[in-house]
């Protein structure tokens, strides 16, 4: 990336900045009016070319930069902000669909997409597993302004913090499946690093971590012991082959709990590089959204689409098992927007495995379409739905 394009970058920063003040005045999702930007910034430079470098800020979409850069403050932040009493309460409906949940999910839509679309059963289960991650950012907000019930928020809360784990877990599993690397035994061990070693590993450094910020003087200092212990506890997970996220929400966890003298300006701190990230993420994903493949392929998305959702409206009303919870199931099948995660997933497919052309571009296409459909869309609907819901009862 030249000068122009570190310009653009900080540009696009400054952006975020002002579409979140104008965002707050008309209603409208942050992270939707970032990507309705994105889009509209595509399509003036499809046709006129008056931004010749817009297109290197889709560089944060690279695999290495987005898992080793950008998504670990945002995991981060959301595992400081978490009620871990609530979340404790909740652990087993959380649990059910972070794991169980993405389980069914992706083998109920790889499905729909096998004998609707007749894709082969590999790049069916693909699909399946690359769009399961939700990503309810902005939703997760409203809850909170509103004040609805801290079960439902917690829930919809925990399971985008933890479903992202299984997901790609799960994804790495195919892929290798697919190179002919992997057999019953690595699939254990996969399992195993993911859901035993990663936490030991994000335990381990929350609780270097909370030794040494509890007895250092300065707030320069306990934010740097924190900055790179957040990020060290994420890579040490993701070098052994486990789970960045899932050891990087048990050391937010740990800090946030163990360290609560220091809370706030955790929060202060981490608010700012949260913010960041978001806005960068979400301008980048609207950029690199092309409106003549996306037409092209509209009916295969509206389907696709439709899959995903309808699954998850099916899996929202199973937390009925759960008899001594009462969620507000209208509230969590809409909260099941599809973000960031599954497009970084698709778009670094070529890079993981060596796949058929066609069928990573018609994944990597229904991908972009149905996070676009979500975030523009069900995330509207989920915020409407919200603000009608619990301002009301709270008027009351």
């Amino acid at each position: 990336m030249g000068p122009l394009g570190y310009q653009i970058f900080l540009v696009f920063i400054l952006v975020g900045v002002i579409v979140s003040l104008i965002s707050e005045k008309i209603k409208v999702s942050y992270t939707s009016f970032l990507l309705v930007l994105g889009m509209s910034l595509t399509l003036i430079n499809s046709v006129w070319k008056v931004f010749p470098q817009v297109s290197t800020i889709t560089s944060i979409l690279s695999a290495q930069v987005f898992f080793g850069l950008v998504l670990p403050p945002i995991i981060f932040k959301a595992s400081l902000d978490i009620n871990y009493q609530a979340f404790r309460k909740n652990i087993w409906p959380i649990a059910y669909m972070a794991t169980v949940g993405v389980v069914l999910s992706t083998i109920l839509v790889a499905l729909v997409m096998h004998f609707l679309l007749s894709l082969p059963w590999f790049y069916s289960f693909l699909f399946a597993t690359i769009i399961s991650p939700t990503d309810p950012v902005g939703v997760i907000v409203l809850l909170r302004r509103y004040h609805a019930p801290a079960d439902t928020a917690t829930l919809v809360e925990g399971e985008a913090l933890l479903n992202d784990a299984t997901a790609i877990t799960i994804f790495s599993i195919l892929l290798a499946f697919k190179g002919g690397i992997i057999s019953i035994s690595g699939i254990a061990g996969e399992a195993a690093l993911a859901a035993i070693a990663s936490p030991l590993i994000g335990f381990a450094f929350g609780i270097v971590s909370v030794l040494l910020i509890n007895r250092l003087q300065s707030y320069e200092s306990r934010i740097t012991t924190l900055l790179v212990s957040s990020y060290i506890s994420f890579t040490a997970a993701q070098a052994i082959g486990g789970s960045g996220i899932l050891a990087e929400i048990i050391t937010g966890i740990l800090v946030s709990t163990q360290a609560r003298a220091h809370k706030e300006e955790f929060r202060g701190f981490w608010s700012v590089i949260d913010y960041i990230m978001t806005s960068l993420i979400f301008m980048a994903v609207g950029l690199i959204f092309n409106p003549f493949l996306i037409y092209s392929y509209i009916l295969i998305i509206a389907i696709a689409f439709s899959a995903v959702f309808a699954v998850r409206v099916l899996l929202s009303r199973t937390l009925g098992l759960f008899r001594k919870f009462s969620y507000d199931i209208p509230t969590v099948s809409l909260s099941g927007i599809r973000g960031a995660i599954p497009i970084v997933l698709a778009l670094n497919l070529t890079s993981y495995v060596l796949l058929t052309a066609s069928y990573t571009q018609l994944i990597q296409t229904m991908t972009i379409g149905v996070a676009a459909v979500s975030l523009l869309v069900q995330a509207t609907i989920a915020q409407w739905n919200i603000r009608r819901k619990y301002t009301n009862e709270n008027a009351q």
